[in-house]
């Protein structure tokens, strides 16, 4: 198969440069540490409907190891889908669930302020998902 170029259109079909689409998709992920310290510094780009669906994918599998108590996998699928999608509040979101669900009420707090804020800042998040946040935020403030 023949390598593609940076400026060519991705092959999804999305109508984007592949260096604006997928081929962030095919890079090595960052460490964790790197991820948590440049996440406020990424441009957003809104997401092709073929990553969108892949967000959405790893995002299941995440929440589904998370609900069936598999908190090592959870979080490894977890840190894999922040390192793909670091401009989407998702993987922070599921971060959170999992520091909590640890007891690091602490760092489930700031992860979770972290989601929030990227879910305040772009219209696509709706009312419920940044309610329901918001709600959480208030609940770990309190120690609940």
């Amino acid at each position: 198969m023949a390598k593609i170029g940076r400026n060519e259109p991705c092959p999804c079909g999305s109508g984007k440069k592949y260096k604006r689409c997928c081929q962030v998709l095919a890079a090595p992920p960052p460490p964790p540490t790197a991820i948590a310290r440049d996440l406020e510094h990424e441009p957003y780009d809104e997401l092709c409907p073929c990553c969108v669906e892949r967000l959405e994918q790893q995002a299941d599998r995440v929440a589904d190891e998370l609900v069936a108590g598999h908190l090592d996998q959870a979080e490894v699928l977890c840190q894999k889908l922040i390192a793909d999608f670091p401009t989407e509040a998702e993987g922070l979101d599921l971060f959170s669930m999992i520091l909590q669900e640890r007891g690091e009420r602490d760092r489930a707090l700031d992860v979770l302020r972290r989601a929030s804020a990227i879910a305040h800042a772009r219209p696509e998040y709706d009312f419920d998902v940044r309610s329901d946040m918001l709600e959480r935020i208030r609940q770990l403030e309190l120690g609940a």
